[in-house]
């Protein structure tokens, strides 16, 4: 069975599957008031549990950089075990590479990067509560 969709926005969606949490850009750009809007959907639809995160970006064409900043934060983080970003362009591995600075830098969450989906996810799974 594949992922559940529990919500689609224009810019994002959000499913589940095997109980990892899975946001997937759908295109863009992402601005600060997108990205509180998908932390606050993503906190609700969890019921405020913590989740492993995978972000696929693959069809992300931008986002801004307060979006960003704020995405990287802890309130935009809260929630979120693990992360793990799919990456298959020039764009989103520039992304990725933002993500783990920022992951490392502030060390609130593990984070990883991926070309293939399943590894992402069977790496997430080690994180589920």
């Amino acid at each position: 069975m594949g992922p559940k969709i529990l919500f689609e926005a224009e810019f994002y969606r959000f499913m589940m599957e095997d109980g990892v949490f899975h946001l997937t850009y759908i295109d863009g750009p992402i601005t600060l008031a997108i990205a509180k809007k998908i932390v606050l959907k993503r906190l609700e639809l969890t019921n405020n549990e913590s989740v492993p995160l995978l972000i696929d970006g693959v069809s992300l064409k931008s986002i801004d950089k307060e979006a960003r900043n704020f995405l990287s934060s802890a309130d935009g983080i809260k929630g979120v075990t693990a992360a793990a970003l799919l990456s298959n362009s020039p764009f989103t591995k520039y992304m990725a590479n933002f993500f783990l600075k920022i992951s490392a830098n502030n060390s609130k969450i593990p984070a990883r990067v991926f070309n293939n989906q399943k590894e992402a996810v069977e790496w997430l799974q080690t994180f589920k509560k």
